[in-house]
């Protein structure tokens, strides 16, 4: 009985310092961009006041506003990504802008032109969103790579998207520094949050990596190098699945495999089958690999048979004749008993990468966001003493890293203007052995 109330009162301990942990998060700055814009009559050039403008991703409404007197119109924060925005207004045609790309912590200009008409019409006109050659609000150098243009890419990791950025140096790969500063001088944020352990996230969770090389914000501290932003999708309305198999398996020497996957919807709907909204929805992707040998010889090396082993695991020595001490039979070893090869033995790697989001759609004006991700890896340290008589005791190595976070997320309209208040709290665990 004992025994039992002190583990509960552990359990208690342990759950009463996660909640003190996430109660008392940190505020920290969110990855959110804005939608700005005039609209205006296509005809006369007028302003049009108290149109309706709303912006959707995925089907699901992320924001909105109305025009002023002027025709002016402000919708913020709005998460990175590809939106539609619709604008209605009596008098004249829906327009649906489709694939209006917003960028982190930047300022997206729209300017909305509107037909009139004499008929009440209930589809939209839409029209496909052209990337300005200018952008207003480039304040600070670097780039962004946008979910469409990293699917084209054949890296896999957001570090291998940063690489193909200019002023980024990189080694097989692998981010080293960001103009010439230490790879110390370099932050790195996930959804917002800062990173610390790996920045690993699966390929079909990128919406956007951005890089800020110069002229860093000044809402960021500690960083002599740059800036690296990474954006994973969120959940959306419409439910989606999609999956995907590599492998190099009996084609090459590195035996690589990895199986990758990802499923979006909503898990809770409101409101009639025409204007339904998802009160709570879910985003989950991941990424399992398995590699034989990472880095497979290019001649061959030499290794013993399991006859040879055999023999020396049941007679490792054999007697001087002298009366005194032994000698190792590995010495007396012969040429016929090894062969030649260049495959490895226990040189194999393991790993999975998984991350998450669920959307909770609270009122018109809040939200509340959870997400988190785990990578964890595992494989040998293949090493070329031990490769001839004891590759199976090659040392081994094995991490982890657990990160979770939520945001409450609340808008006040203000005029035309839609000011917000967005709070991230989150909890990050790592461990190395």
């Amino acid at each position: 009985m004992k025994k039992q109330h002190k583990i509960t009162g552990m359990f208690r301990k342990f759950l009463t310092t996660i909640a003190l942990l996430l109660t008392t998060g940190m505020l920290v700055y969110g990855q959110s961009g804005s939608l700005k814009g005039k609209i205006v009559d296509v005809d006369t050039g007028e302003p049009i006041p108290f149109a309706n403008i709303v912006v959707e991703a995925g089907g699901k409404q992320a924001g909105g506003a109305t025009s002023d007197f002027d025709g002016q119109y402000v919708i913020k924060p709005l998460p990175p990504g590809k939106y539609d925005v619709k604008a209605t207004y009596v008098g004249y045609k829906p327009l649906m802008i489709k694939g209006v790309v917003v960028n982190a912590n930047k300022v997206r200009f729209l300017n909305i032109e509107m037909q009139p008409t004499a008929q009440t019409l209930e589809t939209f006109e839409v029209v496909d969103y052209k990337v300005p050659l200018i952008d207003k609000d480039q304040t600070s150098s670097g780039e962004t790579v946008t979910s469409e243009e990293i699917a084209k890419l054949p890296g896999r990791s957001a570090t291998s998207v940063v690489a193909t950025v200019g002023g980024v140096f990189s080694e097989d790969g692998e981010v080293g520094s960001i103009r010439g500063a230490r790879s110390e001088g370099t932050v790195t944020y996930v959804d917002g949050v800062r990173v610390r352990g790996t920045s690993a996230v699966p390929k079909s969770a990128l919406e956007e990596v951005s890089v800020i090389t110069g002229g860093t914000p000044a809402q960021y501290g500690d960083a002599t190098g740059g800036i690296i932003n990474i954006t994973t999708k969120g959940p959306s309305r419409h439910f989606g699945a999609g999956g995907e198999l590599v492998t190099s398996q009996f084609l090459d020497n590195f035996g690589y495999n990895l199986l990758g996957f990802n499923i979006q919807g909503p898990i809770l709907k409101s409101g009639d089958s025409l204007n339904q909204i998802a009160l709570l929805g879910f985003m989950l992707s991941g990424e399992i690999s398995y590699r034989e040998d990472p880095r497979p010889f290019a001649v061959d090396i030499y290794k013993a048979t399991d006859e040879t082993l055999d023999y020396l695991e049941r007679n490792p020595f054999r007697p001087t004749g002298t009366g005194f001490g032994a000698f190792y039979n590995a010495q007396y070893i012969k040429k016929d008993d090894l062969y030649s090869t260049r495959d490895k033995e226990y040189a194999d790697q393991y790993s999975v990468n998984l991350n998450g989001k669920l959307d909770v759609r609270t009122s018109t004006n809040t939200n509340l966001t959870f997400g988190g991700s785990m990578h964890y890896r595992y494989g040998y340290q293949w090493s070329l003493a031990n490769s001839m008589f004891n590759a199976a005791n090659n040392g081994t190595y094995e991490d982890n890293t657990i990160r979770v976070f939520g945001r409450f997320t609340q808008r006040f309209p203000s005029g035309r203007e839609s000011k917000s208040l967005v709070k991230n709290v989150y909890y990050s665990i790592q461990a190395d052995y």
